[in-house]
This record gives structure tokens, C-alpha cells and sequence, in this order.
């Protein structure tokens, strides 16, 4: 971070006036002095992560020591210590697979009783969905709309999974690309190179594909005819070079999201490629929406509903005809 802001000086860069730095940790040794040293010296630039899988029992399940126990004390008591302590703000990253769907409404109350108010969850864009994991998402999510209405979190708690402007049509010409791994994130690895985002390193890759290296911090970026080709190549991406007609013309098109780096994992190499395994879920998300903010509007008398753009045909895959008939419901306006 040294280096990074003394070049941004010497080149006069536009950054070295805005700039922030993203770091995630597992928290395991966030009270070693020199990364107390390190936190306090950047704190004001840094985004500052630490990984907290729900509660103790999900957490546990899966971030494990060699000795065999977990590392959710360590990880909370850090958590608590950068909050409570040094004042900072703490958001959440949590992703949901197939594996752990089941959880969600557990995983994410864990997080709110520990105090956090900007809980980001996403599902994974790996294949492995079925409309039965939709159908547990759209539950899950049911349970903790019921939660957060019942308990006024509604407007203190952030959940990313609720967006009101999502889970509508797009524009047919509306082209842009929803990730920014096209060189919008770069990232660097610990041998300094440099990569479109971190998605592209090997450790995200495995063996399926070449990694994606635009250069290193010792030498520059895109100093090569490579280099410069893969950028140009990535920055031609949009949202209609990649997907299909379906996708384009979907009526729940708007928040539908897809990861760059793993659309070329997913081709095989073909940067114009969108893998669609996530469908699925996205659907189940618009149901869920239609059914919490829809009991929003109603709790708070706002003379607005959230309309479920959704075919009958294709909710009745996730939900029953009972539960799309309480839905629609929700969706009549205040006499």
C-alpha cells in the first residue's frame, strides 16, 4: 500500500486522492502486532473484511484448524474488537451453495445477532441448482422476511438478497456488463502479478483454464501484445455479446448477475459466454421479493407494490399454487 500510493504521487494519478484497498481475513491472526499496526495505519482507506460463516455451528462446520477445532471465537472476538474498539465498520460476505442453502435464514440471524446491518449473501454461479434448492431458497427467505418484519429490522438490517429495483425487464439494447471482471478489479497476487480481477488467478482457475495475467507489478501492465489483446478482449464484453436470447428477453432480466471469470472457466476460454446454472435461483429471489416487500409496503401503508413479473408457469416450478395465490395477493393496492 506503501508502494501503491507513492507511484499514484509520482505519476500524479487521480487515485492518490480516492482510493480504498479491499481486504477479506479469516481473523484467525487479526490481534498479532503487526497486523494491529497494519489495521490502524490504513484504517481510513481500508475495507476491511472478516469472514464469518453465520453462527458457531455453521462456521465451525467448515473453517477448521489442523487440530480439528473451529475458528469462530477467534474470528468473532476479532469481528467484536474492530467494531467495539476501533470503531469500524464491518459488512458481511456469504455465499450460498447447494450444500448450505438450507441454512440461510440460521446464517444469516447469527450474523444479525452479532450486530451486523449490511449482510451480503449471493448464490453461487457454479452448476448444481435444481428447483428444489430454489424452492428451499425461496423458504428460507419467506422465514427471514417474516423475521425482519416482526421485529422492525426491516429498515436497520441490509440484506442484499432484497433489491425493490431488481426482478423486472431489461431494455433490449441495455448492453451493460454486470461484472467487473474485465480489468475493472484488478487484483495482485503474492509473486506481484497482476490479473483482471481475482478470479482469474489459478487458485480460482484450477487446471480448467489458463489463468489470465496482465502483467506484474516489477515490469508494468499489458506491456506485451498479449497482455493488451486480453484486455481489449475482455472490454468488448457486454451483456448482449454473452448472452443468450432468452437471457436477453427475460422478463426477470434486471439483477440478474454472472461472473466474468467464471463464464470463461465455464467455455472452456471464451470470454463470450454466460453460464446460466444460476436461473434458477434468480427466480426463486423475485418470488422471494415480491413476498417481503410487498409486506413492507403494507406494514409501512405505502401506496406502492412490488409487481412479480415472474410467468405463472415458471413460479409454479418453485412454489405452489397456494403460495402464488398469497403472492398476487399482496400485490392489490390499498382501497
Amino acid at each position: 500500500m506503501e508502494y501503491f500510493l507513492k507511484r499514484m504521487i509520482e505519476t500524479d494519478h487521480p487515485w492518490q486522492y480516492n482510493w480504498r484497498i479491499s481486504i477479506s481475513s479469516n481473523g484467525t491472526l487479526y490481534f498479532e502486532p503487526k497486523v494491529q499496526a497494519f489495521i490502524k495505519k490504513w484504517m481510513d482507506h481500508l475495507s476491511f473484511n472478516i469472514s464469518i460463516d453465520g453462527n458457531k455451528k455453521l462456521h465451525d462446520a467448515c473453517r477448521i484448524f489442523p487440530n480439528g477445532s473451529g475458528s469462530y471465537d477467534k474470528a468473532i472476538a476479532a469481528v467484536r474488537h474492530y467494531i467495539d474498539v476501533l470503531g469500524g465498520n464491518m459488512g458481511s460476505k456469504m455465499t450460498l451453495a447447494p450444500a448450505n442453502i438450507e441454512y440461510t435464514f440460521e446464517a444469516v440471524k447469527g450474523l444479525i445477532d452479532q450486530g451486523y446491518t449490511e449482510i451480503n449473501l449471493n448464490c453461487v454461479f457454479e452448476k448444481g441448482w435444481t428447483e428444489e434448492h430454489a424452492t428451499i431458497l425461496y423458504n428460507q427467505l419467506k422465514q427471514l422476511s417474516d423475521y425482519l418484519l416482526e421485529n422492525d429490522l426491516e429498515d436497520k438490517v441490509l440484506i442484499a438478497m432484497y433489491q425493490k429495483n431488481f426482478f423486472k425487464p431489461k431494455d433490449r439494447t441495455d448492453s451493460q456488463n454486470w461484472c467487473g471482471g474485465n480489468g475493472s478489479m484488478i487484483s495482485v497476487d503474492w509473486k506481484g502479478d497482476i490479473y483482471p480481477c481475482i478470479r482469474y488467478m489459478e487458485s480460482s482457475l484450477g487446471n480448467q483454464v489458463e489463468p489470465i495475467i496482465i502483467g506484474n507489478v516489477n515490469t508494468g501492465i499489458m506491456t506485451d501484445a498479449k497482455c493488451r489483446n486480453c484486455i481489449l478482449s475482455l472490454k468488448a464484453v457486454n451483456r448482449i455479446t454473452q448472452s443468450t436470447e432468452e437471457c436477453i428477453n427475460c422478463p426477470i432480466a434486471e439483477g440478474c448477475a454472472w461472473c466474468q471469470a467464471y463464464n470463461y472457466q465455464d467455455s472452456g476460454g471464451d470470454f463470450n459466454h454466460r453460464a446460466t446454472y444460476i436461473c434458477i435461483m434468480h427466480k426463486a429471489r423475485a418470488l422471494a421479493n415480491a413476498y417481503f416487500w410487498n409486506l413492507y409496503y403494507w406494514k409501512h401503508k405505502e401506496n406502492i407494490r412490488f409487481k412479480l413479473w415472474l410467468p405463472d408457469e415458471e413460479c409454479l416450478k418453485i412454489i405452489s399454487q397456494e403460495e402464488l395465490n398469497l403472492l398476487k395477493a399482496l400485490q392489490y393496492p390499498i382501497e
